[in-house]
């Protein structure tokens, strides 16, 4: 076996600072208002996006189900967003932010978006431009046909 160096520098590379971002956010910008970063991105999403089925919400925010449905038992607890069943399906469930929820997102993103500039004001433009067009490869890899069967079968079967 071979050990492709740059390409585990890469990839520990992108987590680590992916975790740094995430925490520096946290414990910022976030922690007053006491949401996590998937509470955030559950209310970032509905207020760009609007109601939304679960499991597209899901999808967008980037979790599975189970912890999806922990995060909006926490929020709608707070007031935060509602939940209801579709009108036709009665197994669908639909997400929506309550207008509390839509305040504490006013109030939040223009906070949060003055954090992410600060994350990466030491690049220029054109190091910014690269750096989010490499990283979209890569998803538009990982979300590829062959990013899904990589991900079905196991190393065995390679």
């Amino acid at each position: 076996m071979s050990v492709d160096l740059q390409a585990m520098a890469t990839v520990s590379g992108i987590q680590r600072i992916a975790m740094r971002i995430r925490h520096h956010l946290e414990q910022g910008v976030l922690k007053e208002s006491e949401l996590t970063w998937t509470g955030f991105a559950v209310l970032w999403t509905l207020w760009v996006r609007g109601e939304m089925q679960t499991r597209y919400l899901a999808e967008e925010v980037g979790v599975n189900r189970s912890t999806l449905s922990g995060v909006l038992a926490t929020l709608e607890r707070r007031g935060l967003l509602t939940r209801r069943g579709h009108e036709t399906e009665g197994r669908l469930v639909i997400v929506e932010l309550t207008p509390k929820g839509e305040l504490l997102i006013e109030h939040l993103f223009p906070r949060f978006h003055a954090e992410e500039s600060f994350v990466v004001s030491s690049l220029s433009a054109d190091a910014k431009r690269r750096l989010g067009n490499s990283l979209r490869t890569i998803a538009e890899l990982l979300d590829s046909d062959e990013g899904r069967q990589r991900r079905a079968t196991t190393l065995r079967e390679r």
